[in-house]
């Protein structure tokens, strides 16, 4: 499996980057470094989370992709227990230039909400409660083998899509607590497992020319969460523009015009059409080389995509908070998954052990 990264450069280069946001968010505390932050939060978060669903899945349909896509998702889903740290300074600070609500509980759009949920106490546990919860799923998806793992998986799928719905609202759309999407946490879930399998693909785990059930299948399965996100991203703007409610309106056109409009436009393209345009063809089909290329522009299209979702109130700046962010908290996560899992010994559920990224 070829590594995308030197490992050695990770670490370093995620302390750098987090030195800079931090002292970004000291010297200009509107809220900028913040939103950087949760972009590279939710981007690579979005990677481990993705890999839990899909060991998850494969643990109770099968699959001959589970084993061909283990080396890569096995460490993503290992390392979920590091994004407990990562999380902190977004669960504990509860910054107000992120969170209006924080300084100003009159924003929410109704004053129970702001008493029962929009608080700092209940934002920071409920998130470290969903954090935990992956923390546990992810070892026990990796451990366990036959019937228990098979239950575990049933248990985990329901549970996560509880604790993403939770998350997915406070740190992303309670940013602006008038708006609210109930099909928002379901596009995650699928940006999630887009974003899983692009790094597999860009990690190269199969040899070209291998028979269907290895390159053929992952192509396959990026066009059909390719497809889903290009849905569901769609479907929130048609409800919204039919329904023509004006706090949903004035959500959405924040993010037009040339600028924001043309990222999304950008994002689309990498994140959803060329993963369907490409995977139709067969030479891409079977060619770990050409796939790891479309998998690269995916991760690329989401992570601009998160960037459409977040940033726009903070204006144009707030893409190199965004860029920092990214490389702060994927950093990170490699280095310290390369520091903490390295060479060990991550399990394959069915043809033994291969060694982690």
């Amino acid at each position: 499996m070829r590594p995308l990264f030197r490992p050695r450069l990770t670490l370093p280069a995620g302390l750098l980057a987090a030195a800079i946001l931090l002292c970004w968010a000291v010297f200009l505390p509107d809220g900028t470094a913040a939103a950087g932050w949760l972009v590279g939060l939710v981007f690579t978060l979005g990677i481990a989370l993705g890999a839990l669903v899909l060991s998850a899945t494969a643990a109770l349909t099968g699959g001959r992709w589970e084993a061909a896509l283990w080396p890569a998702l096995g460490p993503a889903t290992a390392g979920l227990v590091l994004f407990l740290p990562l999380a902190a300074p977004l669960l504990f600070l509860v910054p107000a230039g992120l969170y209006p609500w924080a300084a100003r509980p009159e924003l929410a759009m109704h004053p129970d909400v702001a008493a029962g949920w929009l608080n700092g106490f209940g934002f920071g546990l409920r998130g470290f409660v969903a954090l935990a919860l992956w923390a546990v799923l992810g070892p026990l998806i990796l451990l366990l083998r036959g019937a228990a793992r098979t239950l575990v998986a049933a248990l985990a799928l329901p549970l996560h899509f509880v604790a993403l719905t939770v998350v997915a609202t406070d740190w992303v759309l309670s940013a602006d607590p008038r708006f609210h999407s109930t099909a928002f946490p379901m596009e995650v879930l699928v940006m999630q497992i887009l974003a899983a399998l692009s790094w597999a693909a860009a990690l190269r785990p199969t040899p070209a020319g291998e028979a269907p059930g290895r390159a053929g299948d992952l192509a396959g399965l990026m066009i059909a969460a390719a497809l889903g996100v290009l849905y569901l991203s769609f479907e929130q703007y048609l409800t919204a523009w039919y329904g023509d409610v004006p706090d949903k309106a004035r959500w959405f056109l924040a993010r037009q015009g040339w600028g924001w409009g043309g990222l999304l436009g950008l994002a689309t393209l990498l994140a959803s059409v060329l993963p369907v345009a490409a995977g139709t063809l067969r030479t891409v089909r079977r060619s770990p080389r050409w796939l790891a290329r479309v998998g690269l522009a995916a991760l690329l299209g989401l992570l601009l995509h998160w960037c459409w979702i977040i940033l726009p109130p903070f204006g144009a700046t707030s893409i190199l908070a965004a860029a920092l962010g990214t490389v702060a908290v994927g950093g990170l996560w490699l280095g310290l998954m390369q520091a903490l899992i390295g060479r060990r010994l991550v399990g394959d559920p069915t043809e033994g052990l291969h060694h982690a990224v």
